[in-house]
């Protein structure tokens, strides 16, 4: 190493845990290594390998380093490199001429799970453009989970993990071990302290292995379980009553809803014994107050995705483990933070181009109908600075947005801008999405490497990755801890002759300056960005710069009291927990949680025998990103579908073969690793299989037809959740036969 090394204090978002804090060693402009900052308040430890591999990303020869022009025909692979100053114009021109032929709503946005603390700025710059059509990832992640906390406690529910006050850490549907590196270090350290464990999963993961308690139930029927224990918690007097009625509101009505489902009829659904439901709910009851973490499982369970969201969080409410130490605390923004609500210019959409919002006329929850019932009760308790990011909690219905790509109905979507989203890959039914971007007028992708989206675009445009761009890991803005961590850059994004990069900042800021919006971009970069918004805070602690800032202590955190929900103060309608949601209620749906067994045709059932648990995370890949890495891919070379051993051997299946996955959408091959984890009835896919080895051009878009799960997956409205328009991952719905290639 260089004796001219330089440590930077950068923002690792290698995932989605909004930043954890890393120190990069730089040498000659070059990154050496990286390892965890362990002074930070929010630090998963050492247990996560992407940051430690961020050397082989950040000089990897597949990145994007210029700007790309397509010259040939969508998808044969023929581009032309231009400046950054022609792509901005062409495309801002192009999106003028859309929304002067079809109005604003005609263009939209897709994006993943977040790369960084900039989808402010696309929410900017779409309120300023006039359209209300951003869709994507959060609503089948995260999304749903923010939204049941905003209208269940109004805030979100932070763990407050005390050794000696909290009894229990509970996982439901979350295997962190592969894929969540702060929940799976918090696991580890409760077990050390003593704490009881308990897992409610499918299948029998690292966690559950190490549990005290694994509850392995049928796929999709986390509402039903979680009734179910409401029911034995309830009738065997094992609830708070205190807590209850002196912090909650419907309970009784939520009492005579959960007596429908006794430990049998759930035992029913869930293939669970009626005693496993009974011994579980007295365990959970037990051991108060606990931390839990509820994970993509649930919503991923349609039509069953919110209710199972809503019935878990009343599980913890009863037993008094909200708003309590040791339990869960209820947050709010970070005092002194300008938060993302506040950046997004909400207020420059107007109502009727909010009406226009696709999808929002079905599933009213998460879009701007929800969207606007939890901010007027969060706006009341926090004013202009709650934490509800519109980026987050009201998005477009992104299935309907493809019909519309397609078929025009209601209106004709005719450009798409993709960013931090790859959506031939992260979306159900590809075939279908696949139709739908080849028929746009206007398809940019702003991504970190190319991907099989960005294969059929009309530019392909360079983005910074974290190394590159200073970044805040922006837990206060997505209802989360009221925390807020910045990070420097660690690199620069530019470097004349090798790469081009912008940050994503930088990208909608200049499309708004091409497009009129002149006076509503004053901060010229990301760093005049955090300035601005932590002003308060730095003024406070005498810091003059951000560098300062960073350099001398680079967070602001503040632990959330206990007590609001006692006091009537919690941002809900009631002041209250809401067991009985008047938001929902207001929407037009159940204010109660509920369970519906989804009706499948006799035919379907006959035909395709399993059911399929996709989207499992596995290590050390982040959903579809980091195939191209050889350190990466060393570790996981090929996409994998577990079977257990014997249906494998009634199929006459080994360890190690490829083996097709087929459903009335498509098929897929994947190999075969032999299991005892699970049910024999299931199997479980790995997603985000593509492979950048192979060739760009059609038809093989690096490999996107072989093993992409989503192609075997459906989308169809009809199926999805009714309140947030979540499209099934797990479940019922996901069922498949499975054969030997």
């Amino acid at each position: 190493m260089s004796d001219t090394t330089e440590v930077k204090h950068s923002t690792c978002y290698f995932c989605t845990s909004k930043g954890c804090a890393m120190k990069v060693h730089v040498a000659d402009g070059k990154v050496q290594k990286v390892h965890v900052d362990t002074e930070a308040p929010v630090t998963p430890g050492a247990f996560c390998k992407r940051p430690h591999l961020a050397a082989d990303y950040q000089h990897h020869p597949f990145r994007l380093k210029f700007p790309m022009k397509r010259k040939g025909p969508r998808g044969s692979d023929q581009w032309e490199q231009i400046s950054w100053e022609q792509a901005l114009d062409e495309i801002a021109t192009k999106l003028a001429q859309i929304r002067e032929t079809y109005g604003a709503e005609a263009v939209a946005t897709s994006s993943g799970t977040g790369r960084g603390a900039a989808d402010f700025a696309k929410t900017r710059f779409m309120n300023l453009f006039g359209s209300p059509n951003r869709f994507g990832a959060v609503t089948i992640c995260y999304g749903p989970r923010s939204m049941v906390w905003y209208s269940t406690f109004g805030g979100a529910v932070v763990p407050d993990r005390k050794p000696g006050l909290t009894q229990m850490m509970v996982l439901w549907g979350r295997n962190p071990h592969e894929g969540g590196p702060s929940s799976w270090n918090s696991f580890l350290k409760a077990k050390k302290a003593g704490m009881r464990t308990m897992v409610v999963d499918p299948r029998n993961t690292e966690p559950a292995r190490q549990a005290d308690c694994w509850v392995p139930l049928r796929p999709g029927t986390d509402a039903a379980l979680a009734l179910g224990m409401m029911q034995v918690i309830i009738a065997e007097e094992l609830y708070d009553r205190e807590f209850v009625e002196s912090s909650t509101s419907g309970f009784e009505a939520l009492k005579e809803r959960v007596a429908a489902f006794p430990p049998e009829r759930v035992a029913e659904i869930t293939d669970l014994s009626a005693y496993t439901v009974v011994e579980t709910a007295r365990f959970f009851a037990r051991n108060q107050p606990c931390n839990m973490v509820i994970g993509e499982a649930a919503e991923h369970s349609a039509p069953n995705s919110i209710q199972a969201i809503r019935a878990i969080n009343m599980l913890r409410a009863i037993v008094g483990s909200v708003d309590v130490e040791g339990g869960g605390l209820i947050g709010g923004p970070c005092p002194g933070f300008i938060p993302d609500s506040t950046m997004e210019r909400n207020d420059a959409l107007p109502p009727e181009q909010r009406r226009k919002q696709l999808g929002s006329d079905r599933f009213r929850y998460l879009s701007y109908p929800g969207w606007e019932l939890v901010t007027e009760q969060l706006s009341k308790k926090w004013g202009d600075r709650h934490p509800a990011a519109a980026y987050l909690n009201c998005m477009a219905h992104a299935p309907t947005a493809f019909r519309a790509m397609l078929t025009g109905e209601p209106y004709p979507v005719k450009g798409l801008i993709v960013s931090a989203s790859n959506p031939l890959l992260s979306f159900g039914n590809t075939r279908l999405v696949y139709d739908a971007l080849k028929s746009l007028d206007l398809l940019v992708t702003l991504d970190i490497t190319p991907t099989p989206t960005s294969a059929i675009s009309d530019y392909a445009l360079p983005a910074a990755c974290w190394l590159e761009r200073p970044d805040m890991g922006n837990f206060a803005s997505v209802g989360a801890y009221p925390l807020v961590q910045v990070g420097e850059a660690a690199v620069p994004a530019r470097v004349p002759g090798e790469y081009e990069r912008l940050d994503d900042y930088e990208f909608w800021r200049e499309l708004g300056l091409r497009l009129g919006q002149e006076e509503e971009w004053p901060w010229k970069s990301f760093e005049e960005v955090w300035e601005y918004r932590l002003g308060e805070i730095m003024e406070e602690r005498g810091n003059r710069t951000l560098s300062e800032f960073i350099r001398e202590k680079r967070w602001a955190f503040e632990v959330p009291d206990p007590g609001l929900a006692r006091n009537g103060e919690l941002a809900t309608p009631s002041g209250k927990i809401e067991l009985y949601s008047t938001i929902l209620e207001q929407l037009g749906y159940d204010p109660l949680p509920d369970y519906v067994e989804p009706s499948i045709p006799t035919e379907i059932k006959q035909k395709y025998r399993f059911l399929n648990i996709s989207g499992c995370r596995f290590r050390p890949y982040h959903h579809s990103e980091f195939r191209h890495v050889d350190s990466f891919r060393s570790q996981a070379p090929d996409p994998i579908v577990d079977i257990h051993v014997d249906a494998a051997l009634r199929l006459g299946i080994a360890d190690g073969d490829w083996v097709y996955i087929e459903t009335n959408k498509g098929r897929v091959k994947q190999r075969a690793r032999l299991s005892t984890d699970f049910d024999p009835k299931y199997i479980s896919t790995q997603h985000g299989w593509w492979f950048p080895e192979q060739t760009a051009a059609e038809p093989h878009l690096y490999g996107l037809w072989e093993s992409n799960i989503n192609v075997t997956t459906d989308d169809d409205p009809d199926l999805c959740d009714p309140l947030s328009g979540a499209w099934p991952f797990k479940g019922l719905y996901m069922r498949c036969k499975i054969y030997k290639a």
